[in-house]
């Protein structure tokens, strides 16, 4: 019974340091560190150049509406390259982007599809811009957003910087809530990482990047916008935060299209893990040990759970007092989640029963992640919008 004891209250640190007590310690350093104050926005005739690389693959619904955008953000059109990375489309992506050629959209497609990673390395290879700002084609920026990004790389130490991702808020949506809770609770953990450091994992919606310090990436990866912050921490150069410059777009659909993408996104996690394990274990540097604590243990957090009740019960049926109640109190909370799955046809979920089911879907996608990432399984489903 020691073995399910120790069990137990390991998997249960783990997981209240991850989602509790690391955010808690990582935001109270940063304040107590102090607020460092953002850098002044440059001249027009100080900006350095940016080529604005759009990943889109059959986006014929949005992309003209990511291109209107881009062309209206505040930045001097001379110093601004746009390309579109449509490699593999056989929609009309290319034929609306290419009705903004007049603009100076420059459109790469090739007939073949051989991934985003793959689309972002050609467009790399043709950037002229001394900085990269890497984007979707489901999403908006702010009117200045570019601006807020390049003035951090006036720091020669900088070599990324990515703004913050917003989720529209909207009741047609059933995964917004849910979205919107979560980057709002990475967001405050992605500041205080940056104020310390370096942010554990930029987000490839809104990530600028130095050209000369991009190497190409290996087409087989999946999570692109983990490698480059792996290769830019790695080279002793810091990947910033910056909430001023804003990402906007709508959330998935359903609950089970926010699923799939977040099987994916954690199936890339272990795919980074499996990649990295040899910088990451054991944790030497402080990127090290905040990569775990943010991302590693987050991955593996089903399986945590998964542990915590299986040791609990059987502790339980021994007769402890103790474990049996750990042993309500996970059973009432997934009671909450299945409760939220049974009602969530009838309309909007109230809080105390969408934040469990959200929790527990999440979750379980967690868990096929790590399936996928093991079977290597590449099949993906490609999100609506």
């Amino acid at each position: 019974m020691l073995a399910l004891e120790i069990v137990f209250f390991v998997c249960a640190t783990l997981t209240v340091w991850h989602y509790l007590a690391y955010p808690a310690l990582v935001i109270v350093l940063a304040r107590i560190a102090g607020r460092r104050g953002a850098p002044a926005d440059l001249a027009d005739e100080a900006l350095p150049t940016i080529s604005f690389v759009i990943a889109a693959y059959n986006e014929e619904r949005v992309i003209g509406q990511k291109l209107m955008n881009t062309l209206s953000l505040d930045y001097p059109r001379d110093r601004l390259q746009v390309i579109v990375a449509a490699d593999g489309c056989d929609d009309d992506t290319c034929r609306i982007a290419d009705t903004f050629v007049d603009g100076g959209v420059h459109v790469l497609h090739q007939p073949a599809r051989r991934g985003k990673t793959a689309a972002l390395n050609r467009a790399v290879a043709a950037a002229t811009g001394e900085i990269v700002v890497f984007s979707d084609a489901n999403n908006h920026f702010n009117a200045d957003a570019l601006r807020k990004l390049v003035r951090h790389f006036a720091d020669a130490h900088v070599g990324g910087v990515c703004g913050l991702k917003q989720i529209f808020e909207s009741a047609d949506r059933e995964a917004a809530t849910g979205d919107g809770l979560y980057w709002k609770y990475e967001s405050a953990i992605k500041l205080a990482e940056s104020r310390l450091g370096s942010i554990t994992t930029a987000d490839g919606e809104i990530f600028a990047v130095r050209r000369a310090l991009y190497r190409p990436l290996d087409e087989s990866l999946i999570n692109d916008d983990a490698a480059i912050t792996f290769d830019l921490v790695r080279a002793r150069h810091r990947v910033l935060y910056e909430p001023a410059a804003r990402s906007y777009e709508e959330a998935s659909i359903s609950i089970e299209e926010d699923f799939a993408v977040k099987v994916r996104m954690v199936s890339g996690g272990f795919q980074t893990l499996a990649r990295e394990w040899r910088f990451l274990l054991p944790p030497r540097r402080a990127f090290a040990l905040a990569f775990v604590s943010h991302k590693v243990l987050r991955w593996t957090a089903p399986e945590m759970l998964i542990a915590m009740l299986l040791s609990s019960a059987a502790l339980a049926a021994a007769g402890s007092t103790f474990f049996a109640a750990m042993l309500a109190l996970q059973l009432a909370f997934y009671l909450l989640a299945a409760t939220g799955y049974g009602l969530r046809r009838r309309g909007p979920l109230a809080m105390p029963l969408y934040v469990p089911f959200y929790f527990c879907a999440m979750n379980t996608a967690a868990l096929f992640g790590l399936y996928r990432h093991l079977t290597r399984s590449t099949k993906w489903k490609k999100a609506r919008r």
